[in-house]
């Protein structure tokens, strides 16, 4: 268990590309939202989910916020958890990455607590919603907000940032991409009913 970091899973958003609500859409057996949170569950003393629909989720027994921003997408859920959050970090998820890894997260929470943000760069590109953010990055994120800005990537070049490189992931999956896989359309799975 670690309590110098909390989590979060970002459960808001329209899911207009998938036609549906998907953070309860069942997918091997049971919702979306519960393989994140059975991933992550071992690892965190502070849990938590952000969605505005905070009764949806009564079922799992865990606080859930809604948006202090409403209608920020992604970056709103981040500012809201690194607000609610009684650790200093917080650690990201989206609702919809159901290959997630228990090793990879437990070994990112590890990592020495010396940088505003913690994120994984895979091929050229970074993994925002699979990360562990400060506190010290509510500032840029509300300047974020306040411009309308909804790219998350866009803060980084102003605090200090730790990029957990292909190397590291690697050695944690064999398919790095799969454990970042999220599911954006119903094509994308093929449910067990």
């Amino acid at each position: 268990m670690n309590d110098t970091i909390s989590a979060y899973i970002l459960a808001g958003g329209k899911s207009t590309r998938f036609k549906g609500d998907k953070t309860l859409y069942s997918f091997n057996g049971k919702p979306l939202i519960e393989h994140v949170y059975e991933k992550i569950r071992p690892l965190f003393d502070e849990i938590g989910i952000i969605s505005n629909n905070t009764e949806k989720f009564n079922y799992l027994g865990i606080p859930t916020h809604p948006d202090i921003i409403k209608s920020k997408g992604p970056i709103g859920g981040i500012y809201t958890a690194l607000n609610v959050s009684k650790a200093h970090r917080v650690f990201i998820f989206a609702t919809d990455m159901p290959y997630l890894s228990s090793e990879f997260i437990s070994y990112m929470a590890q990592l020495p607590d010396l940088y505003d943000v913690t994120v994984p760069h895979l091929y050229g590109n970074y993994e925002p919603l699979h990360a562990i953010y400060s506190k010290n990055c509510i500032p840029p994120i509300k300047d974020l907000i306040d411009a309308d800005e909804r790219k998350i990537i866009t803060f980084f070049d102003t605090v200090t940032l730790r990029e957990v490189i292909e190397d590291e992931i690697f050695f944690y999956a064999e398919d790095p991409s799969s454990i970042f896989a999220n599911i954006n359309y119903q094509d994308d799975i093929t449910p067990l009913h």
